[in-house]
């Protein structure tokens, strides 16, 4: 009857909290901003609950060997027709908090593309859209999950795009103007972090690896912001780390002169370290400019995540 439905939904909702919390999403705080993603997202017509639960059965259960059997199964269930909601679910449910996946469920879009057309170019649009409206949101200079969401997409888009040699458009996104905007409004806190995790597939990519003239003109607008004084540490941390993944040294990287007439306000701002804070800021040690081997230890630990 009705009460056993119930009690199977409300064990599957569990299970789906339990996936998020174990994949990093953060229970409730991951839990209100994809929902925030799900009440943004465009109109599309989804399939029915015991074909979405299907659909969560395969995911939950998906691993490296088992792929050719799961894409049956998934394919058997969803037809063409419910392709955008698929889109939808794979980036909003699973891939902005399921971090640790991305690379098995980009190898699962590659195969699904082959039989439902255009799949993979629908998940790049909608991973897009979902990068636009956390970029907006204005909770992104105060909630750690908003970031958290923002950083996952932006690796889950370098993996779809940059790792396999194929370009971000800059109609879709520019990044110079992202960055420039963020450092005059106080948002470098979460779009540094954002562009470290897309620009990390350029290591895996023939193309857009450094010298690559693109992710060179992405590097020196970080290596003119990283030597700034009062930056935030965690904000130049991201900025090493990346160019460590990018076997670079910061102090190779020619930095550019965007950042030469733009006004900051530093004030209350959440992208600096502020200077009346008193003697507990003075008696910390500058950066070095050299990460020691701890800094690196720590990101190769974070890297491997």
């Amino acid at each position: 009857g009705g009460g056993t439905a119930q009690a199977v939904d409300m064990s599957n909702a569990n299970v789906q909290g339990a996936m998020s919390v174990v994949s990093g999403g953060g229970a409730l705080g991951g839990a209100t901003t994809v929902d925030h993603l799900m009440q943004r997202a465009k109109q599309v017509s989804s399939p029915d609950v015991g074909v979405q639960d299907k659909v969560h059965f395969v995911f939950n259960n998906l691993s490296s060997t088992n792929l050719d059997q799961k894409e049956k199964d998934l394919l058997t269930v969803l037809s063409d027709a419910y392709m955008p909601w698929l889109c939808q679910y794979l980036v909003i449910k699973r891939a902005a908090q399921e971090a640790n996946y991305h690379g098995l469920y980009i190898q699962f879009v590659d195969r699904l593309d082959k039989k439902l057309s255009q799949l993979l170019k629908g998940v790049i649009g909608v991973t897009i859209d979902n990068i636009k409206i956390l970029l907006a949101d204005d909770k992104i200079t105060s909630s750690s999950s908003v970031r958290s969401l923002l950083k996952n997409l932006g690796s889950w888009l370098g993996g779809l795009t940059l790792m396999k040699n194929k370009p971000i458009l800059q109609k879709d996104i520019d990044f110079k103007q992202l960055i420039v905007d963020a450092y005059e409004r106080g948002r470098l806190i979460a779009v540094i972090p954002f562009v470290a995790k897309v620009l990390e597939s350029c290591g895996g990519s023939r193309v857009f690896r450094p010298p690559n003239p693109w992710t060179i003109l992405v590097l020196s607008l970080l290596a003119e912001l990283h030597p700034l004084g009062d930056l935030k540490l965690s904000i130049k941390f991201e900025i090493e780390v990346l160019c460590k993944n990018l076997n670079r040294d910061i102090k190779d990287i020619k930095p550019s002169s965007a950042f030469k007439n733009c006004k900051v306000n530093r004030d209350n701002n959440p992208d600096w370290t502020s200077r009346d804070s008193g003697a507990s800021l003075s008696s910390l040690k500058p950066l070095p400019t050299v990460p020691d081997a701890r800094l690196l230890a720590a990101a190769a630990g974070m890297a491997g995540m």
